[in-house]
């Protein structure tokens, strides 16, 4: 069985990600607009007749879309969201529709199963404005079978060992890599904005992220987390290739390889299809990319490779 997990977009105007197995698939976040989401599904090869629901991480503007609720409660697909969630969107008219239909459905702590067998396990993040969650995704295992499993967090200001824990041998990780900090402090911002983003309840830096990325990996199997996804890239003050090098160094420490992609605004990407028999996935690559491939310098390739973009992509800011 193929799976499926896609990026639709990333960053301060709108986040969205897809998980899809067996022709079933679960949204994180809704933050993109009915037209664009619609538009960002079918260029996964997906549409709106897949989902089978969607989760939140939280409610800040650019992870809801009051059209997106109005799409999922004409359709019947429902909306998992924190007890906590549920006030602060009590003033969404789309939210309000889904919430007449009996379609919001609320998670805590706990593990819990969605529709089509996703079992969800929401990972607790440091961001303000209300509660804030990352995910543990995984779909298909059964029986003999193995499933694949996806990491997601992004919009958190720090991060915990139980936070590493709660992350370990995923088959694709998510994690926010937000900002540089030195781009961070220079860029002009207002300083109380500065010093929210550089906060223990703003974003993590490139810095903070890998040390993270480093610690799941030094926790997780050696045949696990073979797609590294950087999520949420400022588009002020961060760069993808600042990102990936940062990224790259965390992962050629721990001695594996692993495919790192730096997710961007606008268009869907990265676009992954995964198989459980395989740990090296396939993705379809798109010209407009970011990718790249950390090696360990005890490879055969020298250590000045070790980190290569791969060729004739663009270098684009998300």
């Amino acid at each position: 069985m193929t799976f499926q997990f896609a990026v639709l977009g990333s960053g301060s105007k709108g986040n969205s990600a897809l998980f899809r197995h067996g022709g079933a698939g679960i949204l994180i976040d809704a933050g993109l607009g009915v037209r664009m989401t619609t538009e960002r599904l079918a260029s996964v090869g997906c549409d709106w007749s897949h989902l089978a629901a969607v989760v939140l991480t939280h409610t800040h503007g650019d992870h809801v879309d009051t059209s997106v609720f109005r799409a999922l409660s004409r359709r019947g697909v429902p909306l998992y969201c924190h007890e906590g969630h549920h006030h602060e969107l009590a003033g969404d008219p789309g939210y309000a529709a889904l919430d007449r239909l009996g379609l919001v459905r609320f998670y805590d702590e706990r593990p819990f199963m969605a529709p089509s067998g996703f079992r969800i396990e929401p990972v607790t993040a440091w961001h303000d404005g209300g509660p804030t969650f990352g995910f543990r995704l995984e779909a298909g295992a059964g029986g003999k079978r193995k499933g694949i499993s996806v990491g997601y967090l992004t919009d958190t200001g720090t991060w915990s060992d139980e936070t590493a824990e709660a992350l370990v041998d995923v088959d694709v990780l998510g994690v926010e890599f937000n900002h540089d900090v030195m781009l961070q402090r220079t860029s002009g911002r207002h300083p109380a904005l500065i010093a929210r983003n550089l906060g223990d309840r703003g974003h993590l830096s490139n810095r903070q992220a890998a040390d993270l990325v480093a610690a799941i990996l030094s926790r997780s199997r050696r045949d696990r987390i073979a797609h590294l996804v950087l999520l949420h890239l400022s588009d002020q003050c961060n760069r993808p290739e600042i990102a990936l090098r940062e990224a790259g160094e965390a992962v050629r420490e721990s001695g594996r390889q692993v495919f790192i992609h730096a997710a961007r605004q606008s268009p869907a990407h990265p676009d992954l299809s995964l198989s459980p028999a395989r740990s090296r996935s396939h993705w379809r690559p798109d010209v407009a990319g970011v990718q790249g491939i950390a090696r360990s310098t005890k490879s055969r390739r020298r250590p000045a490779e070790a980190c290569a973009f791969l060729p004739g992509l663009n270098l684009e800011s998300s």
